[in-house]
């Protein structure tokens, strides 16, 4: 029993530094699930099994814009959406592995997929 209180103490404390590995490309994948969580993707997208949606987000317009897009190349799809969430996934990989600047490409070419959503 007195053996166990160190090491569990030990063992929170190493726990608590966990958040602290969280990288800039970490965080731009989870800014991009978020992204593709909304309403606006699921409106191009449709809804997938096992899709939850985000709603309330500071940024968020207060209303969707019917307006095209000024560029016409960067309209979203149901594919372009679904080959970025595979992007995502090859990003996250990259991240993990410590890769940053690939994660950071793959990131890029994800978002030029997304385009502007409703």
């Amino acid at each position: 029993m007195r053996r166990s209180r160190p090491l569990v103490a030990a063992a929170l404390l190493a726990c608590s530094a966990l958040p602290a590995l969280a990288t800039p490309c970490g965080q731009q994948v989870s800014a991009l699930q978020r992204r593709l969580d909304s309403v606006g993707a699921v409106r191009v997208a449709g809804l997938e099994p096992g899709h939850t949606m985000t709603t309330g987000s500071v940024k968020a317009l207060p209303h969707v814009l019917n307006e095209p897009p000024s560029n016409p190349q960067v309209k979203s799809t149901r594919e372009n959406i679904a080959a970025a969430r595979l992007l995502i996934r090859e990003a996250q990989a990259e991240d993990q592995d410590g890769n940053q600047r690939a994660c950071e490409n793959i990131l890029t070419d994800a978002k030029r997929l997304i385009g502007a959503l409703p």
